[in-house]
């Protein structure tokens, strides 16, 4: 009979190590970005795959290139394949040049992943300068009221202008420029172009701030 209880106790370890496999099994998760090099005005966007849906969320974490972590943000997921896209791009106001992390974790599984933001000379201007301009469409901006805004566009590094602390203090905004910001703020004109040719208008005197 020993014979016998040595295949049961074989079976029985041979069950309770299927079934250990089973308790420590955890989901697959994979993560990659849509792009390896991202320019400020471009939107992050991260493709997840899963082996399984647990009900859980996946858990990220962006870190920058000094170690700086973002808060935990916790993305629901109700397929096997899922493509977050930021609401919002790259700006200069809220992101430095650099290579940042991006940790995820789903129910016990945990990945990383890499991208690279760089200043290409492309002009991205944060949102809230077009809700600024469009609110103003409905009273009468005065001269200061652009100068301001430009100002703080290139306080804010958005913008570039040589020289600009050798400005004069006599502002000047030809009428055909606020309707050239009207444009923008309605998207018919890129923030690239809007901000290249501030750029340029200052530098040639054509605005005076």
């Amino acid at each position: 009979m020993s014979w016998s209880r040595n295949i049961l106790m074989l079976g029985i370890v041979g069950m309770l190590s299927l079934g250990l496999q089973y308790s420590f099994a955890v989901p697959l998760l994979e993560m990659s970005t849509s792009k390896q090099v991202y320019e400020y005005g471009d939107l992050l966007s991260i493709i997840f795959h899963v082996s399984e849906l647990t009900g859980n969320q996946i858990t990220l974490h962006i870190v920058d290139s000094s170690g700086k972590s973002s808060a935990p943000i916790n993305l629901p997921i109700d397929k096997l394949n899922s493509t977050i896209t930021s609401p919002f791009p790259f700006y200069k106001t809220t992101f430095s040049p650099g290579t940042y992390h991006i940790d995820a974790e789903y129910s016990g599984s945990k990945t990383s992943v890499s991208f690279n933001l760089i200043d290409s000379g492309r002009i991205a201007i944060p949102t809230e300068f077009k809700t600024v301009v469009k609110t103003w469409q409905q009273g009468s901006p005065t001269d200061k009221d652009y100068a301001g805004l430009i100002r703080e566009l290139i306080n804010d590094g958005i913008i570039h202008v040589p020289n600009y602390n050798n400005q004069t203090n006599q502002v000047h905004i030809p009428q055909w420029f606020k309707n050239s910001a009207k444009w923008w703020s309605d998207d018919f004109i890129s923030d690239n172009e809007f901000g290249s040719s501030i750029q340029y208008l200052i530098q040639k005197g054509i605005i005076s701030i």
